[in-house]
Formats: structure tokens, C-alpha cells, sequence
């Protein structure tokens, strides 16, 4: 099973930007952070996001989770998420696979 993502998680948008996920409620402390849910996503702007248009820049922002959801892990009134996350973005681009979920003890699908 992939490991529950925490606030210590790194997630990037495909422009290599970071995607600076923090809880939107009280949460359990997962691997020393707290966990995230998928209400914590839609809205959250790349910092670093290197895509543009005609010059000007316009960061990736998540709309919605598409995968990685635990729907049996119930957090703060919505689902957990996962090491298989994938967020659609306001520029079409996936975000990327997750590079660390901020933990390795606690896991779920």
C-alpha cells in the first residue's frame, strides 16, 4: 500500500513549480506533519511554476484531485490521499508523480 501524503509532502506541477499543500482543518499527525485530504488541494498555486503565456507568467493551480483518494480513510470529513496522487491543473498539465509523501509509516488505498 503507498503511504498516506502529510503537509511535508512534495508535490510538483509538470513546469517544476511546488505545490504548497497545507491543511485546511484539524487533521491527525501522520509521520510527524498533518495529514492531508483531497479539500486541501483545489485552489493551491504552483510557487516556482516556470509556464507562461506570451511572456507573462501563469502558475499551475490545482482544480481537483483525480486520483489517490483513500475513500475508506475519512479525515476532516473528506477522503485521505496517497503517494499515487494525481491533480488536474488550470493549464491541462497533470502534476507530476509525488517525489516524497512527507512519511513512509502510516499507508492506505
Amino acid at each position: 500500500m503507498p503511504p498516506l501524503l502529510n503537509a511535508s509532502a512534495t508535490i510538483q506541477c509538470g513546469h517544476g513549480g511546488k505545490f504548497p499543500v497545507v491543511p485546511r482543518g484539524p487533521r491527525p499527525i501522520v509521520g510527524g506533519a498533518p495529514a492531508l485530504n483531497v479539500q486541501d488541494f483545489p485552489g493551491v498555486v504552483a510557487v516556482g511554476c516556470a509556464f507562461n503565456v506570451s511572456g507573462a507568467p501563469v502558475p499551475c493551480v490545482i482544480v481537483s484531485v483525480v486520483a489517490g483518494m483513500c475513500p475508506k480513510i475519512i479525515m476532516g470529513g473528506a477522503p485521505a490521499v496517497n503517494q499515487t496522487l494525481v491533480c488536474a491543473t488550470s493549464n491541462g498539465v497533470p502534476s507530476i508523480p509525488i517525489a516524497s509523501a512527507g512519511q513512509m509509516t502510516v499507508q492506505g488505498t
